[in-house]
C-alpha cells in the first residue's frame, strides 16, 4: 500500500507518495504568494486547498489513487483564519508573521503575565501567535460573523475529510493550548474572549480525522472514502521525516528561516524561550527555537549582489578560508532574536579589506549561521539538554561546504537527513502509522526513513573556526551596544 503526506508550508503546498518502506513514488507541488503590507502579511486560505490539491495530482500521476491507503498532513503553524456558519473564510489567513496584534498581546502579557503563557503554553507571548489575533478578530467589526477560528492543519482537514480537527502541537503554537494538562487553557480562552465552542477538537497525531470527501477526491484525485490521518506542525514532521525521534537528537531545518528542535523526554522552559511542545511520539517533547536571518541571509545577499547560481557559490566559498579570516558577518537584517534577544540590531559586515571579493563575503555569512548553529547549541546545552547527534535538512543540506562549516564551527559530526523533503515524509509516516502499517510511529519511522550521511568536521577547518569564533563574539558585544 501507498501513503502520501500533504505539506502546506509557508510558500506552497507539497505532495509525497511512499510506499510501505519509504520510497519515493511521486512528488508534487504548487506555490502561492504572500500578501504582505508592512506588518500585515496575509495569504488566501483558497491558495492552500487548490495548490494542495495540485500537489497531490501531480504526486498521483503515474499511480494508482486506489492503492493509497492513508493521507496525513504537515502544516505552517500559527496562520490563522475565522470562518462563517457556512465555513467560508473570511478574509484572508494572518500568518504566522503577521504582525498586526501588538497592542492585544501586551494587553495578554499584562493581563496573565508573559510567564503564565510561556509556562502554559511553551511559547512566548508574541502578536503573530493565535491568542492575540484571534483577540484582534473579536474586536474587529470585520470578523462579525466569525463563529471559529482555525489554524491551517484544521482548515485542511475540513477541506479533505469536513471535519476541522487540530493536533496537540498545531495547538500549543497557536498559545491557547496547555501542554500539560493536553487541553484548552481556560484562563487563556477567557482573556481573549473565545469560547471552546469557535476552536476545533483536538485529537493526537495519527488520530482518526476522517475520510476523504466526494469533493475532495473530485479536487486530489484521491480515491473517496480514503482515511486521513491527523498530522502535526510542519518542523514536528521534519523530525519524524529525519528521523531525529530519540533523546538529544537536534534537528537544523535550514531553509529560508533556520529552525532548531530537539528531542527530550521532558519539556524545556528556558530563559531564552525554547519553545517545548508534546511531541507526536509518546513520552517525548521537541524544544523549538529559531535562528531568524540565516538562511534569508544568503539568499538576500546572491539575489543582490551575485548572478550566479548557489553552485558556483559553493564552489568559490570553499576556497577562501585563509583569504576571509579576518571578514565576519552578523546575520541581523531583521533584528537579531534568539538566543541574543536584540530586535533593534542589524546586520553588519566588519573586517572588510581590500583584497575581500563578493565570494568572500558570501564565506562570512557561510560561517556567521555555522556560529548562529553553536551558540544555540550552547544555550540547550546549558538547559540542561544532552546533544546525542545534530541532524541538518533544507536548503543548506544541499551544500557540502556549508554542513562542513556547520560541523567544524560545532566541532562533531552532522547527519544529512536523507529525504530532502522531510516534513511531507514526517506526514506519510504519521499516515502509515495511523493506518495500521506498523505497531507505532516509532517503529513506521524506523522502517520508513532513509540512511543518512555524515559530514565529519575537518580538525583545520575546526581550529580555524574556534579562534574565529572568539573573536566574533567579542565584537557582537561591541554592535550590541552600538544599538542598545
Amino acid at each position: 500500500m501507498h501513503y502520501l503526506g500533504l505539506d502546506i508550508g509557508t510558500t506552497g503546498a507539497k505532495a509525497l507518495l511512499v510506499d510501505k518502506a519509504g520510497k519515493r513514488l511521486g512528488m508534487g507541488y504548487a506555490g502561492y504568494r504572500l500578501i504582505s503590507d508592512g506588518d500585515n502579511i496575509e495569504q488566501r486560505a483558497d491558495d492552500w486547498t487548490l495548490c494542495g490539491a495540485a500537489a497531490v495530482r501531480q504526486a498521483l500521476e503515474g499511480n494508482d489513487p486506489s492503492m493509497v491507503a492513508a493521507v496525513a498532513l504537515s502544516t505552517q503553524g500559527a496562520s490563522m483564519l475565522a470562518l462563517d456558519a457556512e465555513n467560508r473564510p473570511i478574509g484572508n489567513a494572518l500568518t504566522w508573521m503577521d504582525g498586526r496584534a501588538k497592542k492585544e498581546a501586551n494587553e495578554l502579557a499584562e493581563k496573565l503575565g508573559e510567564d503564565y503563557l510561556y509556562r502554559r503554553t511553551g511559547w512566548r507571548v508574541n502578536a503573530s501567535l493565535d491568542a492575540a489575533k484571534i483577540m484582534y478578530m473579536k474586536r474587529s467589526d470585520f470578523y462579525g460573523d466569525a463563529v471559529c477560528f482555525l489554524s491551517t492543519l484544521e482548515y485542511m482537514n475540513l477541506f479533505l475529510t469536513g471535519n476541522p480537527v487540530c493536533d496537540p502541537t498545531n495547538a500549543s503554537i497557536r498559545q491557547v493550548y496547555d501542554i500539560h494538562k493536553g487541553d484548552y487553557d481556560d484562563e487563556i480562552l477567557d482573556a481573549i474572549g473565545v469560547s471552546r465552542a469557535e476552536l476545533p477538537e483536538i485529537l493526537p497525531a495519527a488520530a482518526p480525522v476522517g475520510h476523504i470527501t466526494k469533493a475532495a477526491a473530485a479536487a486530489t484525485g484521491l480515491r473517496e472514502g480514503t482515511p486521513v490521518y491527523n498530522g502535526a506542525h510542519d518542523q514536528t514532521c521534519a523530525s519524524i521525516g529525519a528521523a531525529a525521534v530519540n533523546k538529544g537528537d537536534i534537528l537544523l531545518s535550514a531553509g529560508t528561516t533556520w529552525v532548531i528542535l530537539g528531542i527530550d523526554e521532558k519539556p524545556l522552559f528556558t530563559d531564552t524561550w525554547i519553545a517545548p511542545a508534546a511531541h507526536p511520539i509518546p513520552g517525548l517533547y521537541s524544544a523549538v527555537a529559531s535562528l531568524v536571518g540565516s538562511g534569508m541571509s544568503l539568499q538576500w545577499y546572491r539575489d543582490a549582489f551575485l548572478d550566479v547560481g548557489f553552485d558556483e557559490v559553493n564552489r568559490q566559498v570553499r576556497s577562501r578560508t585563509d583569504k576571509a579570516r579576518d571578514l565576519f558577518f552578523y546575520p541581523f537584517l531583521s533584528g537579531a532574536f534568539y538566543p541574543r534577544w536584540a530586535p533593534e540590531a542589524r546586520g553588519v559586515f566588519t573586517g572588510i579589506a581590500l583584497e575581500h571579493d563578493k565570494y568572500d563575503f558570501a564565506r562570512a555569512i557561510m560561517e556567521a549561521t555555522a556560529f548562529g548553529v553553536r551558540l544555540a547549541l550552547e544555550d540547550f546545552s546549558s538547559n540542561g539538554f544532552d546533544l546525542s547527534a545534530l541532524r541538518i535538512m533544507g536548503g543548506a543540506a544541499k551544500s557540502e561546504i556549508w554542513c562542513e562549516l556547520i560541523a567544524a564551527a560545532i566541532g562533531r559530526p552532522a547527519v544529512i537527513s536523507g529525504e530532502t523533503e522531510a516534513c511531507a515524509l514526517g506526514a506519510a509516516i504519521i499516515a502509515a502509522a495511523g493506518d495500521g502499517a506498523y505497531p507505532s510511529l516509532r517503529d513506521a519511522v524506523e522502517a520508513m526513513t532513509a540512511a543518512p550521511r555524515g559530514v565529519f568536521p575537518n580538525t583545520e577547518l575546526t581550529n580555524h573556526l574556534e579562534d574565529k569564533f572568539s573573536k566574533y563574539t567579542r565584537m557582537w558585544d561591541c554592535i550590541r551596544q552600538y544599538y542598545s
